[in-house]
């Protein structure tokens, strides 16, 4: 059993465990919740911040249509630390998160929820 789901996302928004966002949120498996910066990239800062909590994987949920991108050296570092990144559209990333989260993964979901 998940100690959070994401129950959806629509453009401006993201409902976490019954509770609309309209702001970009960082998710953790053990229901951890943060508010993000509004930002179309996601930066070696917020990537250290986030892998200080040992994750497995990350999923980046790229904004409605995809528009955020991974710093080239956050995917490499994410590589090299044996962590899996994906980034899909943000409707796909939360199907991903709310999977790999009920099969007890130590995932993190970083979401854009608009553009």
């Amino acid at each position: 059993m998940t100690t959070v789901k994401i129950d959806g996302t629509k453009f401006g928004e993201i409902t976490i465990n019954g509770k609309p966002y309209d702001s970009d949120m960082t998710v953790y498996w053990n229901g951890k919740i943060e508010y993000r910066t509004k930002d179309h990239t996601i930066e070696m800062g917020e990537f250290i911040k986030v892998l200080r909590q040992g994750p497995e994987m990350i999923i980046v949920g790229a904004g409605q249509d995809g528009v955020v991108r991974i710093q080239p050296e956050v995917n490499q570092w994410a590589q090299d630390k044996g962590i899996t990144v994906y980034a899909e559209k943000t409707p796909k990333a939360v199907e991903m998160f709310n999977a790999f989260a009920d099969q007890g993964k130590k995932v993190v979901g970083i979401f854009h929820v608009t553009c």
